[in-house]
């Protein structure tokens, strides 16, 4: 226990006998780990799977025979379209890939909705964004893409689970901070760092039940909203003696702070320990949590888009959204873009479109498998 920690009046952790490093992810979901590291060519050729093999693509969809080799015909066309868009993106210099890459995004939505609004997505359908650049001053820092129907707040209640309402403004400088590749431009525009943060994440046992146990650092502890959310799940406790060894952690890493799970999974009727259900009791959180940027951590806590009230924002709609704003200036307002007038703004929309390319392709394809992707280098883990 800690000088910090006594003078807080910590309760002590429950005590427990074993536990298992565990990735967050989402509840009657498995996790499909892979023992490289994540690259476009290798999503790509995986993505490819949906578009050109038959077996692949058509187990999407129920009903008949007949009825799913229509929406497989789709759905097959929709793919085509978004990996050729996405592969021509990747030849194309600075954000002026952006607009390649949010109509190979457009494309995927379609794919992964057309499980869920086979109707909807077939024919003429809006983005489900809608933004002037006409009225587009010097800067950008007061944009707010806006909430139409169509594609987009599909995408969002599908993956969120909650409906976005139509007309809703979408304030650029906060759904910058939304994404975890782009934080050091984004605090160069004065918007802040990245808002998203890893955590460290173990499911622990003991002779009658499991729970699982975050470890975050105390620099990104969350605040408003989120932080009422973690609380109402997760408490705050004293370290264990060996929580560098239960984490994994090595002593050039400082600063922590545990949260244990309030409520527990008893063990299972055949006396082994209830993983899934554990994993349950975090996944609660589902509204500010978001799958992990890096092997070091098992998770990401994603803060709620405004402090005083839940607008959940997770990394893959905020790339999302933030693209398909590039896309529109780069269509029609490519002077916000100038490196020698607005070089804070040219360089951020460089690093959009550099970086977050990968991370949306990793979306797209964990949406599609329907299972959590996890990339894990031998040379990526941490003892």
């Amino acid at each position: 226990m800690t000088t910090r920690e006594i003078a807080m009046g910590l309760a002590h952790a429950r005590p427990f006998d074993s536990w298992v490093i565990t990735p967050v992810h989402e509840s009657g979901r498995s996790a499909v780990t892979w023992n490289e590291t994540a690259s476009m060519p290798l999503i790509l050729e995986n993505l490819r799977r949906h578009a050109e093999i038959a077996s692949v693509g058509r187990q999407r969809f129920s009903g008949s025979l007949a009825q799913k080799n229509t929406l497989w015909l789709e759905y097959r066309n929709f793919m085509r379209q978004a990996l050729s868009n996405f592969q021509a993106a990747m030849s194309v210099p600075n954000r002026s890939s952006c607009l390649l890459y949010y109509y190979a995004m457009l494309n995927f939505a379609k794919a992964e909705l057309l499980t869920v609004r086979p109707v909807d997505v077939q024919g003429a359908v809006h983005h489900g964004l809608s933004f002037s650049p006409g009225r587009q001053g010097k800067s950008i820092a007061g944009d707010s893409p806006t909430v139409r129907k169509g594609v987009f707040p599909w995408l969002y209640e599908h993956r969120t689970g909650h409906p976005l309402p139509i007309g809703t403004k979408l304030p650029i400088k906060r759904l910058v901070p939304q994404i975890p590749q782009v934080g050091s431009q984004s605090f160069d525009m004065g918007w802040g760092e990245e808002r998203p943060r890893g955590f460290h994440h173990v499911v622990v046992t003991d002779s009658r039940q499991s729970w699982p146990v975050m470890l975050l650092h105390e620099d990104d502890l969350p605040t408003g909203i989120t932080a009422k959310l973690l609380n109402r799940h997760f408490e705050r406790v004293v370290k264990c003696d060996n929580w560098r060894d239960v984490f994994a952690i090595s002593r050039r890493v400082v600063n922590f702070s545990a949260y244990q799970a309030r409520k527990t999974a008893p063990r299972l009727p055949d006396g082994s320990p209830d993983m899934d259900g554990a994993l349950d009791l975090t996944w609660q959180m589902k509204d500010i949590l978001a799958p992990r940027d890096i092997a070091f951590h098992e998770g990401t806590l994603c803060p709620s888009l405004y402090d005083s009230r839940l607008f959940p924002m997770p990394p893959s709609l905020a790339r999302y959204a933030v693209t398909y704003y590039a896309s529109s200036l780069v269509r029609y307002k490519p002077s916000v873009f100038d490196s020698q007038l607005f070089p804070e703004q040219a360089l951020l929309f460089d690093a959009i479109a550099r970086e977050c390319a990968l991370p949306m392709l990793l979306d797209t394809f964990s949406a599609l498998e329907g299972d959590a992707q996890l990339f894990v280098d031998g040379s990526t883990l941490r003892v």
